[in-house]
């Protein structure tokens, strides 16, 4: 028995074969996700078709053109049934609920299907056991979450949970423009495509230290032209003022942690997503630091409540493929 599993990435979306019985990818393929940050010019409904597109090219790649099962892991929130809330990554401000599963469904009408938030789909791969406790947190191209609690990811009734990127937290006039049309959300502070904006905004605060760092050398001094992959190496390299806009970037992560630590008493954070792990372990210390600083000493060890996602770029898949196996039988 085999699944075709989908990991839709806001910037990069990935398909793969799971063997159900022996619980392990067989192949895999992956291409650029049609986006409103790689697509500026397109939007609306040819550009949601242009995902489909892309779900049945990768299936066909994989040689599963007529798959029995599919696990479909989605970038926002998805009630019961399929149907997507929002996608800020893929579609920015659109508000129209997408009925992922329904267009699935259209493409392989034979198969039994689940549409699931991304998040949820990977958790599945990071559990240590079926009745495990954790939250796993994204931090790429935007930020999210699941918490897992009995194993099983608290999302609420109508799937609207586990949406931490979406939580307020700078309230000035001037906070950042966040993907989904608001201002000041987490994501908008703290994930990849934060980087520019945290970057002009630092500057500007204390210019010399900018103009002395290695980091604006590499962009001839415009720190409109900071990306993440920039900062990922000078901070490695120890660049102070990198040092410090990683800390900016960190700090309201951390306090959100901290908030779910202190809501439903969790534990285990396990952090993936390409900038995070870019950055390395001085990033998840500075996080941890953030989240002891915002909330109570109750001899929490953030050090060790704090851990890397260990499967890379291919640990949604891998959830998926699992939550496909609890689903309809094999070696979850």
């Amino acid at each position: 028995m085999q699944a075709l599993v989908f990991d839709i990435g806001g910037t990069t979306t990935r398909a793969g074969l799971y063997d159900l019985g022996a619980a392990r990818l067989l192949r895999t393929e992956r291409a650029p996700t049609p986006s409103v940050s790689a697509c500026s010019s397109e939007c609306g409904r040819g550009l949601r078709d242009r995902l489909y597109d892309l779900l049945a090219c990768l299936a066909a790649r994989l040689g599963a053109d007529a798959p029995g099962y599919i696990v479909v892991g989605f970038p926002g929130p998805v009630r019961e049934g399929g149907t997507a809330l929002r996608a800020p990554t893929l579609w920015g401000a659109e508000r129209d609920p997408e009925p992922v599963a329904e267009r699935v469904r259209a493409i392989w009408p034979g198969a039994r299907i689940r549409v699931v938030n991304d998040l949820s789909a990977a958790g599945h791969g990071f559990l240590r056991h079926e009745h495990d406790d954790a939250c796993i947190v994204t931090v790429s191209s935007g930020i999210g979450h699941k918490v897992f609690l009995d194993g099983k990811p608290a999302v609420g009734p109508s799937g609207r949970g586990g949406e931490i990127g979406h939580l307020r937290v700078d309230f000035s006039d001037e906070a950042p423009l966040c993907e989904c049309g608001a201002r000041g959300h987490l994501g908008a502070l703290a994930c990849g495509r934060a980087v520019p904006e945290q970057a002009v905004r630092l500057a500007r605060r204390d210019p010399g230290a900018f103009a002395r760092s290695s980091l604006a050398a590499s962009v001839a001094g415009r720190a409109t032209r900071v990306d993440s992959h920039l900062v990922a190496r000078t901070f490695k390299a120890g660049d102070p003022w990198t040092v410090a806009l990683v800390g900016v970037l960190a700090a309201p992560l951390g306090q959100a942690l901290a908030g779910i630590h202190a809501a439903v008493g969790v534990e285990r954070f396990v952090i993936m997503g390409g900038f995070a792990q870019a950055l390395g372990a001085a990033y998840l210390a500075l996080v941890g630091q953030a989240a002891a600083a915002g909330a109570w000493d109750l001899g929490q060890e953030w050090g060790r409540m704090l851990e890397f996602g260990e499967m890379g770029d291919e640990a949604g898949l891998i959830g998926a493929g699992r939550l496909a196996a609890r689903e309809w039988g094999g070696a979850a």
